[in-house]
């Protein structure tokens, strides 16, 4: 990319990667979310081991059994006919249907502080045995959003 943006006319031309139109499982019709058994078995989640880190359970990992941080709502308060009564805003919390919990550090592992940079050594040891396996979850797909 040249740097004066003014000489960067037909630098990011169209390179005809894409030919419309979407087929139907890019747009969440037939077929979206569906992950061949291929896939699934070739990139294993979660996986054994990473790259330069060792046994994923060796990992220092988050666990979500911690309380959500909710703002409050504002309280509101309509008086009529001499009386004042204050109407329920809720929790702070959109969709109940919503029990995750928040993702905390597990007690028996030690992080890394994420202020100090790359140059520092890690805590020894990151996790006691199989602290870090019983966080891990298995990955999902995220449904498209419905379109009305």
């Amino acid at each position: 990319m040249p740097s004066d943006p003014r000489t960067a006319s037909g630098v990011c031309a169209d390179k005809g990667i894409w030919s419309p139109p979407l087929k139907p499982w890019q747009t969440g019709g037939t077929g979206a979310g569906q992950i061949p058994a291929s896939v699934s078995q070739e990139y294993a989640w979660p996986p054994a081991t990473i790259s330069n880190g060792g046994a994923v359970t060796k990992l220092p990992s988050y666990t979500p059994t911690g309380t959500v941080a909710t703002l409050p709502p504002p309280t509101f308060s309509v008086s009529s006919g001499g009386s004042v009564t204050t109407m329920n805003a809720g929790n702070g919390w959109q969709n109940p249907s919503d029990t995750a919990g928040e993702m905390v550090g597990i007690a028996t592992c030690n992080y890394l502080d994420p202020w100090i940079g790359p140059s520092a050594a890690p805590p020894s040891p990151l996790c006691n045995s199989g602290s870090a396996a019983r966080a891990v979850g298995r990955a999902i797909i995220t449904p498209a959003p419905k379109v009305s």
